[in-house]
């Protein structure tokens, strides 16, 4: 429009100067001429006014368009800020998962076996530089950076199968999906699943996998693939990076980062590897018309492909994703049109750069013609977004009432390369880039979103089966595959969610979950925070679970504190049965702390709320407990009775899992007794009974009894293999204190044969796993253990020290049997050791104390025997032994 007005201004001009000319050379012969060619230019100028009134309509027009732009900009900003506000929604939700207390994965979690090898253009000058580096030390640190779909993880796996890699790691391989982790928790339990480590309730549950690695004698190499979901979590990057700098700091490890940017994270605490591979940058020509090309065959030869490709900048991701178009049926020409006018809207949005243009392939995806022909497909996108473990496309009519055409939506959405199959076919993932954006782009709501909800809300509830349930097991198993996606739920929903009390039902009912199978704080924590936050009326439920939780983790103060809050405002409500539960969990959790007394008043006082409230099945659980208190305080004739007495009711009730438990627990009453013959058959009973209730706790406590039976018996192959067999069982629940207390049976079925050196490894291995437990009776039997394994090895000094140490352990345990025999296992120990020193009184008075321990007990009786043997021994070396100045005997 420019050039016009110049070419106008040129025009009245020219004709000016041809007047001037007329008027001055009228006389001459050319006038005619020149008036010939004044008609010409004024009707150049006729025409030139036309073209002016032309421009001004289109400067009219031009408002109008103006005005038409400034509305779509006002547009713009509000969409930015709605971004804005989702964005920060989504950094609450992440703070939210990330910052809560130490949490466990369950038996089942995401898969971490490797994907296969990809097929990859372009990267092998870059991959052979990663492999060199690999191989050049035994702990290589590498990051693979650069922008958002340029391939990171297609590198990293390359590289992960380069056949030098394979020969240098072998197995031990590893590959951490790290957007499968919404906290740092659940990254934490990754790693661990990817080492093969059992689930566990531990509060340092990173310590675990530092101690594995660091045992190891084998290399490993460990690929952290979209790290910058755990970068990015709000308020843990200093925990991720110390995470990280502390795997960094183990000699055997290598591994290899994916991440966004172009910054290596936690430079100051890590010493990445040099050379430090540059950020990767799009593809040459040449291999990225391969890799279009590859997906899309018949788009080879197109004469607009190399265009095309140059407008995406040869991204991989976009590249795949564009191609995957091209692969159903959209032309190349009409690729690039669509593509112009998205990014015409990207370069309007203020914030807009190169690195926008993976949203924008994914935003071409999700207005192809397919998914536009779809009005199901972006909803069911929406709600798939939702769910970082995949969907189950058994679940997907559940969750997704609201949409009908379902399977035809998801058809079109695989069509598009925006949601891909598990390998059995079973559940649909999204990629996290995919994901990323439809959340913030297209975030259900309405409808569809409350139909999930409520789907999720359903599954948890059904977290409150009971162990007696015929379909518990298949319940437990339906959960655990559902973890992540539940917890996501919920998480959110007690964060976002309008109707709170929904959401902390739900919270309930996986806390319950959990209880029955790992144990874990985060989400039961939030939920009973929102309760304090809102005025819950169930807030007593959420410190009842919340106190639960920790009892199971064996955090038995912290456990108490919320139990009896919990039954204190059960009681101002009149919620007697409620009340009694946490009772009988405190009670519970004193037993277990060899607190006798306490137990037994809290759990009769359980007991009478119980009978008040007619809930005769409460009140005979407290029998049972009652009779393991009983057993405990070496009142084994009230714990028989107490114990039969709650089979009874339990058999006549119609129970199936409790009459089993009280029988295990009268295993346990004659094994202490001496009645090992009996105490195998009720064992043995007891076992077969959970085993065909499917309940694997129970078989692995049957096991562990067995364990020991058979070993005073003096079966001892069957007891070492029996005790095997249950830290099997132990270690797939995540069962520490299971795991302690087979690991200690082994050690002591080791030490009756003579197999010293495996015994004390076996012994140590037990004792620190009592250690990070807090279990400090544990603790002193493994002591004593040790302390024996080393009197009959000679070290005498070692033993004097361990056997000191436990017998103060032991002393501090008041109130229990089994520490006054185990005191007095640690005085004939030393006792041994001092008559062999030749320190006879000490010998002898240590001696006289554990005899007459022993003699209270009818199972001991071989014991006091030997102590008197002992004695004798002392007594008449000490009775030869010449007194004298300088040889002074009997210390």
């Amino acid at each position: 429009m420019g050039d016009n007005r110049v070419s106008g201004q040129f025009l009245v001009t020219a004709v000016s100067l041809f007047t001037k000319a007329i008027l001055a050379f009228q006389v001459a012969s050319k006038v005619d001429d020149c008036l010939k060619e004044l008609e010409r230019y004024e009707a150049l100028r006729e025409e030139q006014e036309k073209l002016m009134e032309g421009q001004v309509v289109i400067i009219e027009r031009q408002g109008v368009l103006k005005t038409g732009q400034d509305i779509l900009q006002i547009g713009q900003t509000k969409i930015q800020d709605g971004q804005v506000k989702i964005q920060d929604d989504l950094a609450k939700i992440r703070e939210a998962i990330g910052e809560k207390g130490p949490g466990h994965s369950l038996l089942i979690l995401p898969s971490t076996v490797m994907p296969g090898s990809p097929r990859i253009f372009g990267r092998q000058s870059y991959i052979d530089k990663a492999v060199q580096l690999l191989l050049s030390s035994t702990s290589t640190r590498i990051v693979i950076l650069g922008p958002g779909g340029m391939g990171k993880t297609s590198v990293a796996l390359k590289i992960a199968y380069d056949s030098r890699v394979i020969e240098r790691f072998r197995i031990n391989r590893r590959w951490i999906p790290c957007e499968q982790a919404a906290s740092v928790p659940l990254f934490i339990e990754l790693i661990a699943k990817s080492l093969g480590l059992p689930p566990s309730t531990s509060n340092d549950r990173f310590g675990e996998i530092i101690a594995a690695l660091e045992e190891s004698d084998a290399l490993h190499f460990v690929l952290f693939d979209n790290f910058e979901t755990l970068w990015d979590l709000e308020g843990e990057l200093s925990t991720v990076a110390n995470i990280l700098s502390r795997l960094a700091s183990i000699p055997s490890v290598s591994f290899i980062l994916t991440m966004r940017g172009i910054q290596h994270p936690a430079s100051d605490q890590i010493d990445w590897t040099s050379p430090r591979l540059p950020p990767l940058t799009p593809l040459e020509m040449d291999p990225a018309q391969e890799a279009f090309v590859k997906i899309s065959p018949d788009s080879e030869g197109d004469p607009n492909l190399q265009e095309l490709l140059r407008e995406l900048d040869c991204v991989p991701l976009a590249i795949t994703l564009m191609a995957k178009l091209a692969e159903v049926g959209e032309s190349i020409t009409e690729l690039l049109s669509q593509w112009s006018r998205e990014q015409v809207k990207l370069l309007s949005q203020p914030s807009g750069d190169r690195t926008n243009s993976i949203d924008v392939s994914i935003r071409l995806s999700l207005t192809s013609s397919s998914v536009r022909s779809n009005a199901d497909a972006i909803p069911l996108l929406g709600v798939l977004a939702r769910l970082p473990g995949g969907a189950s496309l058994a679940q997907v009519p559940t969750i997704c009432p609201s949409i009908p055409g379902w399977k035809a939506a998801l058809r079109v959405l695989r069509t598009a390369a925006l949601v891909y199959d598990s390998p059995d076919k079973t559940v649909v993932h999204m990629l996290s880039p995919i994901r990323s954006y439809v959340l913030l782009h297209h975030q259900v709501k309405g409808q569809p979103l409350r139909d999930l909800r409520n789907a999720y809300y359903k599954l948890a509830g059904k977290g409150y089966a009971y162990h007696d349930d015929s379909n518990f097991v298949d319940i437990m198993t339906e959960l655990s595959r559902e973890e992540i996606n539940l917890e996501t739920i919920v998480l959110d929903a007690l964060h976002s969610a309008d109707n709170k009390v929904d959401a902390i039902s739900a919270a309930l009912g996986y806390s319950n979950f959990l209880a029955s199978t790992q144990p874990r704080i985060n989400v039961i924590e939030t939920a009973l925070q929102t309760a304090r936050d809102t005025g819950s009326n169930l807030l007593p439920y959420c410190l009842d679970a919340y106190g639960d939780t920790l009892r199971l983790q064996s955090q038995y103060d912290a456990a108490s504190i919320a139990l009896e809050e919990a039954r204190d405002t059960y009681t101002q409500r009149d919620n007697k049965l409620k009340a009694a539960a946490c009772l009988w969990m405190i009670g519970d959790m004193l037993r277990v702390r060899n607190k006798f007394d306490e137990a037994c008043s809290r759990l009769e006082e359980a007991r009478g709320l119980y009978l008040e409230s007619n809930d005769i099945s409460g009140a005979t659980d407290c029998l049972w407990i009652l009779g393991e208190v009983y057993e405990g305080q070496g009142r084994f004739g009230m714990a028989t009775s107490t114990l039969e007495q709650a089979r009874t009711h339990f058999v006549e009730s119609g129970h199936e899992l409790r009459p089993a438990n009280c029988l295990l627990s009268l295993g346990r009453v004659y094994r202490a007794q001496g009645l090992y013959e009996a105490a195998l058959s009720a064992a043995e009973e007891a076992r077969s009974e959970f085993i065909r209730l499917r309940h694997p706790r129970e078989t692995a406590n049957a096991l562990w009894v067995l364990s020991d039976i058979h070993r005073e018996l003096g079966q001892y192959s069957k007891a070492y293999s029996t005790a095997d067999e249950a830290k099997s069982f132990y270690s797939q629940l995540g069962d520490k204190l299971g795991i302690a207390l087979s690991l200690r049976s082994m050690a002591n079925t080791l030490y009756k044969q003579g197999r010293y050196e495996e015994a004390h490894r076996h012994a140590e291995e037990a004792k620190e796993e009592s250690i990070k437990l807090g279990d400090s009776l544990g603790v002193a039997v493994s002591r004593r253990l040790l302390g024996d394994i080393c009197r009959m090895q000679g070290k005498l000094d070692a033993a004097c020290f361990a056997l000191e140490e436990a017998k103060s352990l032991f002393t501090q345990c008041k109130g229990g049997w089994y520490s006054s025999v185990e005191l007095a296992d640690c005085n004939k120990s030393l006792g041994k050791i001092y008559r062999l020193e030749g320190q006879y009184d000490n010998a002898i008075k240590l001696l006289e104390e554990a005899r007459e321990i022993y003699s209270t007990f009818s199972s001991k009786k071989s014991d006091a025997a030997e102590c008197t043997e002992e004695i004798e021994l002392a007594l008449g070396a000490r009775d030869s032994c010449e007194y004298g100045a300088d040889n002074p005997c009997g210390g």
